[in-house]
């Protein structure tokens, strides 16, 4: 069995990697208003693999881009002709300065909004803007459940999600030796709220660093999680899958067909 809370198919498919594990239970992350087609066809018929759809902040930078308002319209026309787990990837991003803080913001916020009108999970980017995103959790408007995917930051903003009832992902990034904080969150995060993912192709763990990443890779992370946590990796394995699914609602059939 495969857990990974967070992989993108469409990407792998660009990197080589066109086969998915046939034990994987994870979610297909949309990142463009409009691409879920192309993604599905790319997926092998599954229960136990989830889609979601979203458009991130790069989306502001594309020359179709027009309002947060045009972007929700494209996300509700895959939502009715191919349905959707979560909404995400989406939020804030200061490392490559996408637009400006009030567009990526604007566009951030119409998501969560959509999340709650449709009571779905958002699966929430944020690199590089701790208070961007610390900002928006304390908004009155954000009222959805959710994952802060590939978490990059410490302890405190974790507190913060999770006292706003997110789940937090960890990637391979955890595994990179400069990143302590990460390591730090990791170790504090409780049983039933913590996920894993891959964010394949990108981020894979040491020692596998530097090349592009597969679903399958999320067992380094997990045993470098369970290490840094004093856990039994295949408890922890089979506790990300009860999270996932958790966090998804999937009725008991679903989950009794994503066993080991």
């Amino acid at each position: 069995m495969i857990v990974d809370s967070h992989f993108h198919a469409s990407s792998m498919t660009k990197r080589g990697i066109a086969k998915l594990p046939e034990d994987l239970i994870g979610i297909d992350i949309g990142t463009e208003a409009g691409d879920a087609e192309g993604r599905i066809a790319l997926l092998p018929p599954s229960r136990s693999i989830f889609i979601s759809i979203g458009s991130g902040p790069w989306s502001l930078q594309d020359e179709g881009f027009i309002s947060p308002e045009d972007e929700r319209e494209k996300l509700l026309d895959d939502f009715r002709a191919f349905g959707a787990d979560a909404i995400g990837e989406c939020g804030f991003d200061n490392h490559w300065g996408y637009g400006t803080p009030e567009m990526q913001r604007d566009l951030f916020m119409m998501q969560v909004s959509l999340a709650s009108e449709l009571n779905l999970p958002i699966i929430i980017h944020t690199r590089d803007a701790d208070r961007e995103i610390s900002d928006a959790l304390d908004s009155e408007a954000f009222r959805c459940r959710g994952i802060m995917h590939c978490f990059s930051s410490d302890e405190h903003l974790a507190a913060k999600a999770l006292d706003k009832g997110l789940y937090i992902s960890f990637a391979g990034n955890m595994t990179y030796k400069a990143n302590e904080g990460i390591r730090r969150a990791a170790k504090a995060v409780p049983g039933d709220r913590i996920l894993v993912e891959t964010d394949a192709p990108y981020l894979a763990p040491v020692p596998m660093r530097g090349k592009p990443s597969d679903p399958s890779m999320t067992d380094i992370t997990l045993s470098f999680l369970a290490e840094l946590r004093g856990e039994d990796m295949e408890e922890l394995k089979m506790q990300v899958k009860e999270n996932l699914l958790t966090l998804l609602q999937r009725n008991e059939s679903v989950r009794k067909l994503c066993v080991s």
